[in-house]
């Protein structure tokens, strides 16, 4: 159950992609050098699920590419989300619902 490495290559662009467009967004941008390694990992642990589930055979080209830019993006609006969450128990915002 090992990812190949061209779907470790393919992830880390793609994250470093969605990191350099999230960057512009952040109260201070050196720290998309925390943020990334958060990306990769929620993008590599989503392809996990995703082998483990077996939704894709990953010796067909199109599908593999399609699934692993899937997991990419599941794993860059969860690790953005975690990142997200974290930062507003960090600085203490209140919540919407209160």
């Amino acid at each position: 159950m090992m990812i190949d490495h061209p779907t470790i290559i393919v992830i880390a662009v793609l994250c470093v992609l969605a990191a350099y467009f999230v960057k512009e967004y952040l109260a201070a941008p050196p720290m998309i050098i925390f943020v990334y390694p958060v990306l990769v990992l929620f993008s590599i642990l989503f392809q996990y699920a995703f082998i483990l589930v077996d939704l894709y055979p990953p010796n067909k080209m199109d599908q593999w590419l399609m699934w692993t830019i899937m997991a990419t993006i599941c794993g860059n609006v969860a690790g953005l989300g975690l990142v997200a969450w974290l930062a507003s128990l960090r600085d203490g915002s209140p919540s919407p619902n209160r």
